[in-house]
C-alpha cells in the first residue's frame, strides 16, 4: 500500500491538479448517470478515489449532505476540504486502500468511481474493490464506475491499467451485482488530448 499511496500523495503534493490528465472542470458525465438513476439528495453517497473532484462541490450544491469521500491520498482530501470552505465539514474523510476491507459509516445508495477501477491491475485487487462495493452498497443502490475503454490509454499517471468493455466488465462482478447499462465517453485533457473512457452502471441483483 505504501508504494501506491505514496505515488498519489507526490502527485497531489507536487502537481497542480487542475492540470494533470483526469482533471475535469465539470463531472458532467457522473451527474448525467445520477440522474439517469434517479439520485435524490437524501441518499448516502460514496466517491471512491475522489482525488481533488469537483463532484463533492457540485453534489452539494444539489443538496446532497450524506457524502463520503474516500482516496489513498491526504493531501486529495485536504485539497478538497480546504476549497469547501465552510462547506468542507459536509463531507466525511476517508483516506484508505479500496482493496483492504472497508466499512463506511453506512451502506450507500451511490458509489462512484471515476478512473480507480482501472488502476487495479492485480486479479486480487479487483476482486477486494467488488467484495467492497458488495459489502457496502444498498439493496436498492446503484454503482457508477468509470474506466478507460478498450480504445482509451494503457497507462496513466506512469502507471498500467486495465481497460474495459462490457463483457470484460461483467467478468469481475461478484453474482450478487449486475451491469445494468454502459456509455461511452470522450474525456478531454487540460492538454487538449483525447481519452476514451467507458462508465458502467451496476447494482444488486433483485
Amino acid at each position: 500500500m505504501s508504494n501506491k499511496k505514496d505515488h498519489w500523495e507526490n502527485i497531489y503534493k507536487t502537481k497542480d491538479h487542475k492540470k494533470v490528465g483526469w482533471y475535469q472542470e465539470s463531472p458532467e458525465v457522473s451527474l448525467e448517470l445520477f440522474s439517469k438513476i434517479n439520485a435524490n439528495p437524501s441518499q448516502a453517497v460514496v466517491d471512491v478515489g475522489c482525488g481533488a473532484s469537483v463532484l463533492v462541490d457540485n453534489l452539494i450544491i444539489q443538496g446532497f449532505s450524506n457524502i463520503t469521500l474516500l482516496d489513498l491520498s491526504k493531501e486529495a482530501l485536504s485539497s478538497i476540504e480546504n476549497r469547501l470552505g465552510d462547506k468542507g465539514s459536509v463531507p466525511k474523510y476517508m483516506a484508505t486502500d479500496i482493496t483492504k476491507p472497508i466499512e463506511l459509516p453506512q451502506k450507500v445508495h451511490i458509489w462512484h468511481d471515476r478512473a480507480v477501477f482501472h488502476f487495479l491491475t492485480d486479479a486480487q485487487d479487483r476482486k477486494a474493490y467488488m467484495s467492497n462495493l458488495n459489502n457496502n452498497l444498498s439493496a436498492s443502490g446503484h454503482a457508477v464506475i468509470g474506466t478507460f475503454s478498450l480504445n482509451g490509454p494503457d497507462s496513466c499517471s506512469g502507471l498500467n491499467v486495465v481497460q474495459y468493455d462490457e463483457q470484460k466488465m461483467i467478468t469481475e462482478l461478484p453474482n450478487a451485482l449486475e451491469l445494468v447499462e454502459s456509455i461511452i465517453s470522450v474525456h478531454i485533457m487540460p492538454s487538449g488530448a483525447e481519452q476514451e473512457y467507458i462508465y458502467f452502471i451496476i447494482k444488486k441483483k433483485a
